[in-house]
C-alpha cells in the first residue's frame, strides 16, 4: 500500500508540474532566490539586498545556506528547478508515510487513512512548496529526525541537526528553552558547536573580512523583513490587537503574551512529568516538542507557508480524532473541520481573493490554534 500511495501522489505531483509548465507558472520563485544566491556566492557578488528572479526574491538566510544548493547552481536554472521539484516531490511521500508511521506507532503500511488525510488537510501548503520550491519541508523533516535521534539520547547528532536548521531559520530558536529545561546540555552544545561552523565555513573561501561582512547584511536583511509583533496578523499579538483592542496596543502586549505563553508551557511539561510520575523527566517527547514547533508561525512574524511545520501534531491530532473511544471526539472533529477550511481551501479559484486575504490575515494563525487545541485534548475518556 506504500508502494501504491507512492505512486499516486508522483504521478498528481509530476502532473502538477507539467501543468506549471504549459500554464507558464513554473517559476519556483524561492528556489530561483537560492539558487541565484549560491551562483552570487560562487561569483562573489552581491548576495544581500538585491531581488533574485522576482522582485520580492531577496536572500534574507546565513550565507552558509547557500552552500547546499551550489551543487544545483552548477546546471542550468531549468534542469536544477526540475531536480529540486523531484527532491521535494520525494520528500512529501517519505514524510507522509514517516510521519504517520511514528504517530500512530505500527507500520503505515496497513493504513494509509492518516496519511491521505494529513497530505489533504495540508493541500495548499503542500502545492505552495511545490510552486514556490521552498525549503519548509527539508527543515521540518530536519527537525523530525533531531526529534528522533534526541528521543533515543543521540544528542550529539540531534543537537548537530537542530544547530543546521537555525543556520536556515533562526525561529527555531523557540525550542532551545526546552532542550535547557529537558537537561540536553550535550544537544546544546553541539547545536552551538554547528551553528559556529556554519558561520565560519564561508570565511575559508571568501576571508574572513568579506565573510564578516556578510553576516552583518544577514542581520540587517533579517531586521528589514520583521515588523512589529503586535501588528504581525497570524501571531497571537496580532490576533488579540486586532480583536479586542483595535490594532491600537504596544509592544507591551507582546512581553504580556509571552510570558503568559511561557507559563503555560511550563504547567504543561510539569503536568505531564506529575502523570508520568516523574520529576523534571529529561524525556523529549513527541506532543511538547512539535507543539512547539507548530507554534512557531503563531509566535514570530514569518510567511503564511509556514504553517506547514503543524504537520506532525496535525497527524496526532487527525489519528487520536479516529479512535473510537477518544474523548470529546464530536469536539475534535469540529475543531479539525474549521481548521481544514483556511488550511485546504486557502486559494483565490476556491474561496476568493477577499476570503483567501482573510484567511491569510488571521485565518491561518486561528486554524493553527485550533489544530494545538485539539492535539491537546486528553486522549482517551
Amino acid at each position: 500500500m506504500q508502494k501504491r500511495f507512492a505512486i499516486v501522489v508522483g504521478i498528481i505531483c509530476l502532473g502538477y508540474l507539467v501543468l506549471e509548465w504549459y500554464n507558464g507558472r513554473a517559476q519556483m520563485a524561492d528556489f530561483r532566490v537560492y539558487y541565484d544566491a549560491a551562483n552570487a556566492l560562487i561569483h562573489g557578488d552581491t548576495l544581500y539586498g538585491k531581488a533574485f528572479g522576482v522582485s520580492s526574491g531577496f536572500y534574507k538566510y546565513s550565507p552558509f545556506a547557500c552552500i547546499p544548493f551550489i551543487p544545483l547552481a552548477l546546471l542550468p536554472y531549468g534542469i536544477a528547478s526540475v531536480v529540486y521539484y523531484l527532491l521535494t516531490t520525494a520528500a512529501i511521500i517519505w514524510f507522509s508515510l514517516r510521519v504517520s508511521k511514528v504517530v500512530s506507532g505500527s507500520d503505515s503500511s496497513t493504513t494509509l487513512t492518516l496519511p491521505i488525510l494529513t497530505a489533504l488537510f495540508l493541500i495548499d501548503h503542500l502545492e505552495r512548496e511545490l510552486h514556490l520550491g521552498n525549503i519548509n519541508l527539508l527543515l521540518l523533516i530536519a527537525l523530525f529526525e533531531s526529534y528522533i535521534l534526541l528521543k533515543s539520547n543521540r544528542n550529539q547528532k540531534g543537537g548537530a541537526l537542530y544547530g543546521l536548521v537555525l543556520l536556515f531559520k533562526p525561529h527555531f530558536l523557540l525550542l532551545l528553552p526546552y532542550l535547557i529545561w529537558k537537561k540536553r546540555i550535550i544537544a546544546v552544545y553541539s547545536c552551538f558547536a554547528m551553528i559556529g561552523l556554519g558561520l565560519l565555513i564561508p570565511a575559508a573561501a571568501l576571508g574572513w573580512q568579506q565573510n564578516e561582512q556578510l553576516l552583518h547584511q544577514w542581520a540587517h536583511a533579517m531586521s528589514d523583513h520583521n515588523v512589529a509583533l503586535q501588528v504581525s496578523p497570524n501571531t497571537i499579538y496580532g490576533l488579540i490587537n486586532k480583536t479586542f483592542m483595535s490594532g491600537s496596543a504596544g509592544a507591551w502586549l507582546v512581553a504580556v503574551c509571552l510570558a503568559v505563553v511561557a507559563s503555560c508551557i511550563a504547567c504543561w511539561i510539569l503536568r505531564n512529568d506529575r502523570l508520568a510520575s516523574t520529576s523534571w523527566s529529561t524525556e523529549v517527547r513527541f506532543k511538547e516538542y512539535f507543539i512547539l514547533i507548530a507554534l512557531v508561525p503563531n509566535l514570530v512574524h514569518t510567511d503564511t507557508e509556514h504553517f506547514m511545520w503543524v504537520w506532525p501534531i496535525l497527524a496526532l491530532a487527525i489519528h487520536e480524532t479516529m479512535k473510537p473511544d477518544a474523548s470529546w471526539r464530536k469536539t475534535r472533529i469540529v475543531l479539525l473541520t474549521l481548521a481544514f477550511i483556511p488550511f485546504a481551501l486557502n486559494s483565490p479559484d476556491i474561496v476568493g481573493s477577499k476570503i483567501r486575504l482573510l484567511f491569510d490575515e488571521g485565518g491561518l494563525g486561528v486554524a493553527n490554534v485550533l489544530i494545538l487545541v485539539c492535539a491537546l485534548m486528553p486522549s482517551y475518556k
